[in-house]
């Protein structure tokens, strides 16, 4: 029987702690580490002791990115492997309780899309954030875009992907990408006191604030019924970009 690809942890009464447990391989996220993401935010989902949500990577990255391999061995390329890559994506964003992601090390591609879609983020000052989509024949979907430009912006969206540029922790913190960067060292105890402080909160304010910042982003953003065909356009161009 293989090894768990995510650990679950309590990391005090009220904060629940995932954490990507694939450091040999940078933890980039194969088709399997995404099931066991699900399911592990899930089950912190249904417990009531539990009102915020640490996720976290073993080692000294965050998350490299997608698993190529499983990318490549999908027909079309990459079908399966974005089916549940946006599920996991929106296990995070719709998750009751506010999701912090811990950013070490690189956190490129899948990884960055990760923290955007997690509620709040706290980097590592030396942390490397990006998504070289440009580099490897890819384009990332058509939400996560969104996501990505309401976070930061039309401008600075575009400086991460058309280059593939990477930025540190510290100016992410300064784009908006990530609410903070702190010294590395230092990480990992000013995740905690974030989680506890959300903790201490009385839950359904906190969970109503997060419902209620879901709605407003939902009415910011271009619905893809009423985008229409030039969503199926930007739907097309990414099956289009691949391996170019």
């Amino acid at each position: 029987m293989s090894a768990p690809l995510v650990r679950v942890e309590r990391d005090g009464p009220h904060v629940g702690r995932i954490t990507l447990d694939r450091p040999e391989q940078r933890n980039a996220i194969s088709t399997a580490m995404l099931g066991e993401l699900v399911a592990a935010l899930a089950a912190l989902a249904t417990d009531p002791e539990v009102r915020t949500v640490v996720l976290a990577g073993e080692g000294p990255d965050f998350c490299a990115g997608a698993d190529f391999r499983d990318l490549t061995i999908m027909q079309p390329p990459g079908e399966d492997y974005g089916t549940s890559f946006e599920e996991a994506i929106r296990a995070i964003a719709e998750h009751p309780n506010p999701v912090i992601a811990q950013v070490q090390g690189a956190a490129f591609g899948a990884g960055c899309q990760v923290v955007v879609a997690c509620d709040l983020a706290v980097a590592a000052e030396d942390a490397k954030l990006g998504i070289p989509a440009a580099k490897l024949g890819l384009l990332i979907n058509y939400e996560n875009l969104q996501r990505l430009v309401l976070a930061i912006g039309p401008k600075r969206a575009g400086w991460l992907m058309y280059g593939g540029r990477a930025v540190s922790g510290t100016t992410a913190s300064q784009w908006g990408l990530v609410n903070e960067a702190v010294p590395a060292d230092q990480l990992a105890s000013r995740v905690h006191q974030v989680a506890e402080r959300i903790a201490r909160g009385a839950p359904l304010s906190v969970r109503g604030s997060k419902q209620g910042i879901g709605v407003v982003l939902e009415t910011l953003s271009l619905d893809r019924d009423a985008g229409g065909h030039h969503v199926a356009a930007f739907d097309l161009l990414a099956a289009e970009a691949f391996g170019s």
